[in-house]
């Protein structure tokens, strides 16, 4: 399919469908009773759902941020894309982002000198 058919760009990343629950389970966002049966299985009383969880993984898989809310708190996307942006920043410019920090601003050194050359002009 033509990612650019009928104006609308396609999906550039992977999708997955848990269906089995294992993500949910991994990420610890299951919602619902359950329990582990003699042989290691999960048995649940009622359906499973997964919380609203919000996951950065970097480029070696190491979760960077996460954010999981509860089934009736809807998610930001805003500070989604703002803490993407963070992410991208630190893994362009080795640069950690403070308190607040949007796409365009300084970061700073993560150490001392770097903190309060940074808190100096900020």
């Amino acid at each position: 399919m033509d990612k650019n058919a009928g104006g609308i760009k396609g999906i550039t990343y992977p999708m997955v469908a848990d269906t089995n629950k294992t993500i949910t389970f991994n990420y610890d966002c299951m919602a619902g009773d359950y329990d582990w049966n003699d042989d290691g299985e999960m048995i649940a009383e009622g359906e499973l759902v997964a919380y609203r969880g919000l996951f950065l993984i970097d480029r070696e898989g190491i979760v960077k941020h996460q954010l999981v809310n509860d089934l009736p708190l809807g998610r930001n996307v805003d500070e989604a894309m703002r803490m993407l942006d963070s992410l991208q920043h630190l893994e362009e410019n080795g640069e950690v982002c403070p308190a607040n920090w949007v796409k365009g601003k300084e970061g700073l050194t993560a150490t001392h000198d770097g903190i309060a050359d940074y808190l100096s002009k900020n």
